[in-house]
């Protein structure tokens, strides 16, 4: 089967950033977490989570690092140890072993420190089989890692395209810029994006 799903950057405005992408239901949770990275212009730099409502709700299908297998579907008793319940390892856990219905949603956050949270809806299944991830439409620019979450980009983005802002030059020359280039956050360009999706495995 084949699994569509409109996935949103929480928090996003002015354009609401989202995209709208279809996978086999059989790939792994690991594997979405790369085809997540190119749909937005993640780089994979950082940890990442997939639950129910974020922080603190449970099952938690994560990555789990090779001393900390023992953990892996344990439940964590002290409620302020990170993450906080019982953790699933995303290699193992595939898209349809979660997802049964419609309308069911997910949270899936990237870099615990700058906290991105995504809002993932399954809005359509089929008998499909596709060969590798489509992505379908979008809205709204890439994004950028180590910026300090959505909130950051935002003034980021404000810096860049503002010559008076403290912090123009600064942003800049972070990434490398040419002289009166600008930030669009209305730029996605879904053929590049589904040229880079033919790279993922699954």
């Amino acid at each position: 089967m084949t699994f569509t799903f409109k996935i949103k950057i929480d928090g996003s405005e002015k354009p609401p950033i989202w995209r709208k992408v279809k996978v086999n239901s059989t790939i792994s949770f690991d594997d979405f977490h790369l085809v997540i990275q190119v749909l937005f212009g993640w780089h994979n730099y950082h940890m990442y989570q997939f639950s129910p409502s974020g922080w603190r709700s449970t099952p938690c299908i994560m990555y789990i690092y090779e001393d900390d297998a023992e953990v892996e579907i344990r439940p964590l008793s002290d409620p302020d140890t990170f993450p906080y319940g019982e953790r699933y390892d995303a290699e193992k856990i595939k898209l349809e072993d979660y997802f049964r219905q419609l309308k069911q949603k997910m949270v899936y956050i990237y870099d615990f420190g700058d906290d991105w949270k995504h809002t993932i809806e399954l809005i359509e299944v089929s008998d499909e089989t596709v060969l590798y991830p489509v992505c379908l439409g979008g809205k709204g620019s890439n994004l950028e890692e180590d910026c300090g979450g959505i909130w950051g980009f935002y003034n980021m983005v404000e810096a860049i395209n503002d010559p008076k802002h403290p912090q123009h030059k600064e942003y800049r020359e972070w990434l490398g810029m040419k002289r009166g280039e600008k930030w669009d956050l209305n730029e996605f360009d879904l053929e590049k994006t589904n040229e880079m999706l033919r790279e993922v495995r699954g």
